[in-house]
């Protein structure tokens, strides 16, 4: 769990120092992490709740930190953290052999006709397959826990 915090931590923090104009040797950012290991039903779903600021702190030309406010994240930009951050925390688990990729699954791929939408959406969801939009068709990053 600490290696996985890491990883959240130095993509993140590493987002904002970038999105300030810095280097990650020449600012920092701050933040506070709660780990939840449970969901309210009392099910294991553990993740973190996490706080950063909203910007970085530097060295001004007087040696002193001067914090530095980025702007909020647009949509973009979280697609894009997120999809840094399950590749990230997939690769390491799976270095670890804690997890495995789930294999393609064809053997669910069902028949199905032009006409028939639900039938269509069906198969998307049991191949795990996106449905809709302009990536329709392609594998959703799935991992499955080994025995």
């Amino acid at each position: 769990m600490g290696t996985v915090l890491g990883i959240v931590y130095r993509t993140l923090s590493t987002h904002l120092i970038k999105q300030a104009g810095f280097a990650k040797a020449t600012a920092q950012t701050g933040t506070v992490t709660l780990i939840q290991r449970f969901g309210s039903a009392l099910n294991l779903n553990v993740h973190f709740h996490m706080l950063f600021l909203d910007g970085v702190y530097a060295e001004d030309a007087y040696g002193q930190q001067r914090f530095h406010r980025v702007k909020a994240p647009t949509q973009q930009d979280l697609n894009g953290l997120v999809n840094t951050l399950s590749h990230r925390v997939a690769r390491c688990l799976e270095k670890r052999s804690l997890l495995e990729r789930d294999a393609e699954n064809s053997w669910l791929t069902l028949e199905e006709s032009e006409d028939d939408v639900l039938t269509q959406l069906h198969g998307h969801f049991v191949t795990c397959r996106i449905a809709t939009g302009s990536q329709q068709g392609r594998k959703v990053f799935t991992l499955r826990p080994l025995p």
